[in-house]
């Protein structure tokens, strides 16, 4: 794996996209800002090759309590349903935690005031079905690399904090959360090389320079929040820091102004676009510029992770 981008394109190219029929088995308060959501289920067997901020899809039914159909799967990968089939929404997670031994899936959500994931985690109970659909890469490690820079606000931080679970302890981190609550800062796990910066806002890394980059080590960069808040953010890594662009990985989380379900939508149809004119889906390149609202360059769709739902 040369860099972040490459091995995430290699371990895209070597899955299979999985849909898995499973239940609630526990939800858990953490935070002001966060509540715990474990799944289990036997189809989690499937889940074979986990790694550090994966991502899936929650598939929520319209109908209390009912398990919504699972998609079908083109050629490109891409989900579809049949003509007499109600879609279920869609809701991007990151796998916060995996228990293979215990089949066992957790995931932290990201609370606000409203949405229908919220609306969803506010009804669920222990034993209600759950579908799920992914699970898409968001994290690999550059050869050679021994430091990076992790960049997010609230809805990034269960993959933040997936990520220094399994980096390894020798490497160097710099971690710029943003959360409105200062206590969901909890949620980061301890690493021996991490330096951890709580922001008021995440544009605010702007202002700082990692001390990687200060001393002229390559670095990986990760960034994940607002779409239009990670563009300015990308620019500045790679113009102002110096970051190779191969060696830096940008999701949009969310879009200011913009539903969950209707970016998706629009998503979805600059994939079908990219799927169409030949372009592998799998590329992160392709995923970053439909991600960031650059599908006009030519690029395609992945469905990343995300921690909240609107």
């Amino acid at each position: 794996m040369e860099s972040i981008k490459a091995g995430v394109w290699q371990r895209s190219r070597g899955r299979r996209l999985l849909s898995l029929e499973l239940s609630v088995a526990g939800i858990y308060s953490l935070t002001p800002g966060f509540t715990r959501v474990v799944l289990e289920g036997v189809a989690l067997d499937e889940y074979r090759d986990p790694h550090p901020a994966d991502a899936f899809k929650l598939a929520l039914s319209r109908v209390r309590s009912a398990a919504s159909a699972p998609p079908m799967r083109g050629g490109s990968g891409l989900p579809e349903w049949s003509a007499d089939t109600v879609p279920p929404v869609l809701r991007a997670f990151t796998v916060r935690g995996f228990d293979p031994a215990a089949r066992r899936l957790t995931m932290d959500v990201a609370r606000h005031d409203h949405g229908v994931g919220i609306d969803w985690l506010a009804a669920a109970r222990p034993g209600d079905p759950v579908s799920l659909s992914g699970m898409r890469p968001e994290w690999a490690v550059g050869a050679g690399i021994r430091d990076h820079v992790l960049i997010g606000d609230g809805t990034a931080l269960p993959a933040i904090a997936a990520i220094l679970d399994g980096l390894d302890p020798e490497h160097a981190v710099s971690a710029y959360i943003a959360t409105p609550d200062p206590a969901d800062i909890e949620l980061v796990p301890a690493h021996p090389k991490l330096t951890l910066h709580h922001l008021a806002d995440i544009t605010r890394v702007l202002e700082h320079i990692p001390a990687s980059i200060a001393g002229g080590r390559r670095t990986q960069v990760w960034i994940a929040a607002e779409a239009a808040e990670v563009r300015g953010i990308r620019a500045h890594a790679v113009e102002v820091w110096g970051v190779d662009r191969s060696d830096l990985l940008a999701r949009a989380y969310w879009k200011r102004g913009v539903t969950s379900t209707e970016n998706d939508s629009v998503n979805l149809t600059a994939y079908r676009h990219a799927a169409t004119a030949g372009a592998d889906i799998r590329d992160p390149e392709l995923a970053e510029s439909i991600d960031l609202g650059e599908a006009g360059h030519g690029h395609g769709l992945v469905l990343g992770s995300r921690a909240v739902s609107s």
